[in-house]
């Protein structure tokens, strides 16, 4: 079957490796995503191991349409009761690109009346009902000019949610752009990590399910959609999960975070434990400009406030003195920091060593790499 893997804009050579991995077939990257084949096997263990994916897209029909009443009776006509049951929910999200199809949710009104339209006539008037926050059926309908692409969802929601952060976890950094910044920065899951400014600790979980091997959705509580489809194969699904749990690795790695902020240290308390990887991580309440090295070695990344997080007239100091203290502290190490305020980046007053451009929601942000030498970086040549 064709799938579609939608990720963050800059992660999208990061997604197809993983799609590759975990068996993906005829991968073809797209804008903000990855097209590729994928059997059911393939399929479910994506749901369950992809750490970029945001969502998974099967398409399931493709027609044109040349007028809203044309595009109504095709979407009427199609065998709906293949994928949706009277007693099930459902929700349509549409993206419209064209001349005549100009806006989103007038065609997305337009789909739903057809769908219910067509059970009404089929099941003496009885239809599904339209459920826009937990839909059994997310369906998904693109048009690009008169292209008109129906995809199903095959979570149901967006996939950057592991189930460890509630709404209580305010968190400027999404799961998925998290593991992102992890696997670019080249962290060898064998050396301790720390994370100065650590909020929530998205950051930590995500590193210590890493170096555990831990699939990030394997232990979810959420139903996927997918497992309300007819052609859901319980067992392969229950397989599969039997293997991804005998691949959990046990690991010497130690994961630390520190935040000057006591609630956020306790809400990464609470990550850390809803995620079951408390044993690995290591939190405390503390001043990173302040607060001594205490690491004999240690690869750092880190989310700093940015702007939105900080008072403006704060920002250039805050950066100039993260600069300071990884000079004075962390000589020798290697820190990878995330910003959206590319100003106040230049203050660290560190040369970067590589600079990656990503989208972190709306906002445009900098992965960038520092390499802390010890000595002159002239000694560090020879």
């Amino acid at each position: 079957m064709e799938v579609i893997a939608k990720t963050f804009a800059g992660l999208e050579a990061l997604l197809e490796k993983e799609i590759k991995e975990a068996g993906g077939k005829r991968i073809k990257p797209i804008k903000r995503g990855v097209k590729f084949e994928a059997s059911d096997e393939v399929l479910y263990r994506c749901i369950l191991c992809l750490r970029t994916v945001l969502k998974l897209l099967v398409p399931v029909y493709k027609l044109k349409a040349h007028t809203e009443k044309d595009l109504y009776f095709k979407i009427k006509k199609l065998p709906w009761e293949d994928y949706l049951e009277l007693n099930q929910t459902f929700a349509i999200d549409c993206v419209a690109n064209s001349s005549v199809f100009k806006h989103n949710k007038f065609v997305a009104l337009r789909v739903k009346d057809a769908i219910c339209d067509r059970f009404r006539a089929n099941n003496e008037d009885k239809r599904p009902d339209v459920n826009v926050r937990n839909p059994d059926v997310p369906i998904h309908v693109h048009v690009s000019d008169l292209d008109v692409t129906v995809l199903l969802d095959v979570a149901g929601f967006s996939l950057h949610q592991r189930g460890y952060r509630t709404r209580d976890h305010k968190a400027p950094l999404n799961e998925a752009l998290a593991a992102g910044v992890l696997l670019l920065s080249g962290w060898d899951k064998k050396t301790d990590l720390y994370d100065p400014m650590c909020g929530s600790g998205t950051i930590l979980v995500e590193a210590a399910m890493m170096a555990q091997n831990i699939a990030p959705r394997l232990f979810s509580s959420k139903r996927f959609a997918l497992e309300n489809w007819d052609s859901f194969d319980a067992q392969l699904w229950r397989n599969i999960k039997k293997e991804l749990k005998q691949k959990i690795e046990p690991t010497a790695t130690k994961i630390w975070g520190t935040d000057i902020s006591p609630k956020a240290v306790q809400m990464a308390k609470f990550s850390a434990r809803d995620a079951a990887v408390d044993e690995l991580i290591f939190t405390e309440q503390a001043d990173f400009f302040t607060r001594k090295n205490k690491f004999d070695q240690i690869f750092i990344v880190s989310n700093p406030p940015y702007g939105e997080r900080l008072k403006e007239e704060d920002i250039i100091a805050f950066y100039k003195e993260i600069g300071n203290v990884l000079k004075r502290e962390y000589s020798g190490c290697e820190a990878w920091f995330l910003s959206s305020n590319f100003q106040a980046l230049k203050f660290i007053g560190l040369k970067p060593s590589k600079k990656i451009p990503l989208k972190n929601g709306a906002l445009d942000v900098k992965l960038q790499r520092y390499d802390l030498y010890a000595g002159s970086k002239k000694n560090n040549r020879t």
